[in-house]
């Protein structure tokens, strides 16, 4: 399948190297999210983003907002993963503390990505600041990890690309598919990934996921309209940045947020 492109964080470089490092430091994650990747790879958009939206960020006004907004999602819960499980696919305790890590990180990272995106868009649209930014200094959380390595998807096995084939994001007809970024860490983990994907079946069968998502993005909207009150931006650089924004933050980042915290909460807890 058609793949989204992206500027791998070992690739970048110059202003786009410095602003990936920013946005793991204020994210308080390892990582830094596709979405952020993909518009690096469109001339200008990651500049332009991270200049109107970093003063937010750098006060921690908008993730925390956004992991408030997460944590308060309600969830319908998928059937447990139990010890005996996380047994038959090879889990042991070292694996456990991967997982966590994962799921930790992008617990944190999907909600405070999406209310960039939503913010993003508000500005796409004409938003101006009417109110000061934000001055407070902000110290962010410190970062969960390291991470098992993410692989990319021209490296999946079959097998691999079949399962991730059940939960990967649909793209515009004819155009290319979003393998979302947290089942890419537990690629090396296949027999769990199926486990895992096999669990989120049958919410996303049920339409719960889609409602919690729906849920997600209700109040999300709601505090960007909020939060834009104190951003400005210049005239966007490229025509790309809006339709790849009204994708992820209309779809795929809410999904992700509910199933981070699905599958966290699946989870046997640890001692």
């Amino acid at each position: 399948m058609a793949l989204l492109a992206e500027l791998a964080e070992r690739d970048a470089t110059g202003e786009k190297a410095a602003i990936y490092r920013e946005m793991r430091h204020l994210g308080g994650v390892p990582m830094v999210a596709l979405i952020f990747r993909h518009l690096a790879t469109l001339p200008g958009a990651l500049e332009w983003m991270w200049t109107a939206i970093g003063p937010a960020w750098r006060s921690g006004r908008l993730q925390e907002t956004a992991w408030r907004i997460a944590r308060g999602a309600p969830l319908e819960p998928l059937t447990p993963i139990t010890r005996a499980d996380l047994d038959s696919v090879g889990v042991d305790e070292a694996g456990r503390a991967e997982l966590d890590a994962v799921l930790e990180a992008y617990n944190r990272a999907n909600p405070e990505n999406m209310l960039t995106i939503l913010c993003v868009l508000r500005l796409l649209a004409g938003a101006r600041a009417s109110v000061p930014a934000d001055p407070r200094a902000w110290t962010p959380p410190r970062a969960p990890g390291p991470l098992p390595a993410m692989v990319h998807p021209k490296d999946f096995s079959p097998e691999v690309a079949a399962i991730l084939d059940l939960v990967a994001a649909p793209g515009e007809p004819g155009g290319p598919r979003v393998v979302q970024s947290l089942y890419r860490h537990f690629v090396h983990r296949p027999r769990f990934l199926a486990l895992a994907v096999e669990r989120l079946r049958e919410r996303f069968h049920d339409g719960a996921i889609d409602r919690a998502a729906s849920s997600v993005h209700g109040a999300m909207s709601a505090a960007a309209d909020d939060i834009v009150r104190g951003l400005a931006a210049s005239p966007a650089p490229h025509a790309g940045i809006r339709p790849v924004c009204e994708r992820f933050g209309g779809a795929v980042i809410p999904q992700m947020i509910v199933v981070g915290r699905l599958l966290d909460e699946s989870l046997p807890q640890t001692p």
